[in-house]
């Protein structure tokens, strides 16, 4: 908790500072997200999988000039993906050709507020490449899913329940600005992010027994992105 504690008034300090910079920008940006590693994979020997597919991401994000070369930024991020139990349900007919299986499954959620900095590499008159970093709180909802396998003499049910976990989510990656004006600009964005996040009381529920734990996922992705800014 006091880990949580830190990161939030780290990030209202961080926001002061940002209010009182006289020059600085906003903008939205809106991409795809592709899950990596753990978080994509659907082995069913593999108990870390997420089972993610590609997804879409929405930036809300500012920034303030601290030098010529730094700016501060700070980003809200929302990211959904859809899960895909498929392939795991095919594993399950192998060993269970009798049954008829009936699976279902809802999205990844996740919230991000990340603070961060990025460096201005000058390429031309109208174009800059910006290295960025980022850290800060992370919201998770992970999905529910369930499985019913059916035969002539039994109806098995597999469920997990959604719940969601506090973390701390981080970015870094290159964006590629380019001025249109003196107010406006583009820039396409390409970044890693992910999160260190624990889901506590999540349920997997087999027929009538019940199992209750903390969840661990590992959230890696990488993003494509193309933001429109307003400089101040």
């Amino acid at each position: 908790m006091k880990k949580y504690i830190f990161i939030i008034v780290f990030h209202i300090t961080t926001t002061v500072v940002f209010a009182q910079e006289s020059n600085y920008y906003f903008g939205i940006s809106y991409g795809k997200s592709f899950p990596l590693v753990d978080f994509k994979d659907d082995a069913i020997n593999n108990s870390n999988a997420g089972f993610a597919e590609s997804g879409n991401k929405l930036d809300l994000y500012a920034g303030s000039a601290l030098s010529e070369k730094l700016n501060l930024t700070l980003t809200f991020r929302y990211q959904k993906f859809d899960t895909d139990v498929t392939t795991l349900v095919k594993e399950l007919e192998t060993t269970n050709k009798a049954a008829n299986f009936v699976s279902s499954s809802d999205v990844w959620k996740t919230y991000s507020l990340l603070t961060g900095i990025e460096y201005k590499i000058n390429l031309g008159r109208k174009f800059s490449l910006y290295p960025r970093i980022g850290l800060g709180p992370m919201l998770v909802s992970n999905p529910q899913m369930s499985i019913t396998a059916t035969n002539e003499n039994t109806n098995t049910e597999v469920n997990r329940s959604s719940e969601t976990g506090l973390g701390l989510g981080y970015e870094f990656g290159i964006g590629l600005k380019r001025d249109l004006g003196n107010y406006f600009c583009l820039m396409p964005t390409f970044t890693f992010s992910g999160g260190f996040v624990t889901i506590s009381g999540v349920d997997t529920t087999i027929d009538n027994g019940r199992i209750t734990s903390n969840y661990k996922p590992k959230i890696i992705t990488f993003n494509l992105g193309l933001s429109l800014a307003y400089k101040f």
